[in-house]
């Protein structure tokens, strides 16, 4: 016997977009590559100094330029599974935030302060800056401890990551709100997640409407996406 077919669930204009340019001319699906070997690795003592040094007041280019000599030294399971490399992550997203932005000074939290992440100079006021970033949900230290080959990254990868955007967002900033900080901070929001530009209006629009449903909660909101700043 012959069963009826269930109707298919509803295709909007950028599905059709996507299946039309794939048959005129097809995209490969992208690899991710395994990463070349860095090194020598960070010690603890060198991390120890270094971030008695990101914790002195200094120019932005002076700032980018001493984190981006440290990450260069870390490899990525390293710099997912090393515990004493946060003060580094946070150092990472305060140097892409400052790199976009035309702050006079800026510097690192010291080891002895519990809060904010940073500060930095803007206009002739200092700003408490709070950092976060989200992945997606991957668990990037696992996937770097097991990654053995490059691995294939289709398509249908890059519209599920696009769409899980607005989940992530909204969920790495509301756990950030709901922390109530006493002072007034700025919350900059590193966004690790790359859909290759597959729905980039859209996502967009989400960053703009989830800023502003928490917009009460910081004095502001920066979201750090692909090298740009929303």
């Amino acid at each position: 016997m012959i069963r009826p077919t269930k109707d298919p669930a509803p295709r909007d204009a950028l599905d059709d977009w996507i299946d039309q340019a794939c048959e005129a001319d097809p995209l490969p699906p992208c690899v991710e590559e395994m990463e070349p070997e860095r090194g020598p690795p960070l010690t603890r003592s060198e991390c120890d100094a270094a971030h008695i040094a990101l914790a002195a007041w200094q120019a932005p280019g002076d700032f980018i330029a001493a984190t981006k000599a440290l990450s260069d030294r870390c490899n990525s399971d390293d710099w997912f599974n090393r515990p004493h490399l946060k003060f580094l992550h946070d150092a990472y997203v305060l140097a892409e935030f400052v790199g976009l932005m035309p702050v006079e000074g800026v510097r690192l939290a010291s080891s002895s302060e519990q809060w904010p992440d940073g500060y930095v100079k803007l206009s002739g006021k200092t700003h408490n800056i709070e950092v976060t970033s989200t992945h997606g949900g991957r668990r990037l230290g696992k996937e770097y401890r097991e990654l053995k080959a490059p691995t294939l990254d289709p398509v249908s990868n890059w519209i599920a990551r696009a769409e899980s955007i607005p989940h992530y967002l909204d969920g790495a900033i509301g756990a950030k709100s709901r922390k109530k900080y006493g002072s007034a901070c700025w919350l900059v929001v590193y966004v690790n997640i790359n859909e290759y530009d597959i729905r980039q209006k859209e996502t967009e629009l989400v960053i703009r409407t989830v800023k502003a449903r928490y917009a009460s909660s910081f004095e502001e909101i920066s979201v750090l996406w692909k090298q740009k700043i929303y």
